[in-house]
């Protein structure tokens, strides 16, 4: 189910009975391709994430606070 979702992607989240949660965050490249759409991606994290932000800081090892991607124009 969805979760949450900011300006870094969408927090998804499927809760399994006999296991962890899989959360992932669903993020779309910025860099267009050849034919100028742009690839949508799937990062799992880990299932203490609450927010889009944080999983994405958390697959570049930094705190969510500190994860200020660049503007590309």
């Amino acid at each position: 189910r969805h979760e949450h979702r900011d300006e870094t992607g969408v927090l998804w989240r499927i809760e399994l009975a006999d296991d962890e949660d899989v959360v992932m965050v669903e993020v779309v490249n910025s860099t267009p391709e050849p034919d100028g759409s742009h690839r949508t991606y799937w990062l799992r994290v880990p299932p203490t994430t609450r927010t889009a932000r944080e999983g994405v800081a958390w697959t570049f090892g930094v705190h969510p606070d500190a994860y200020e991607p660049l503007v590309q124009t």
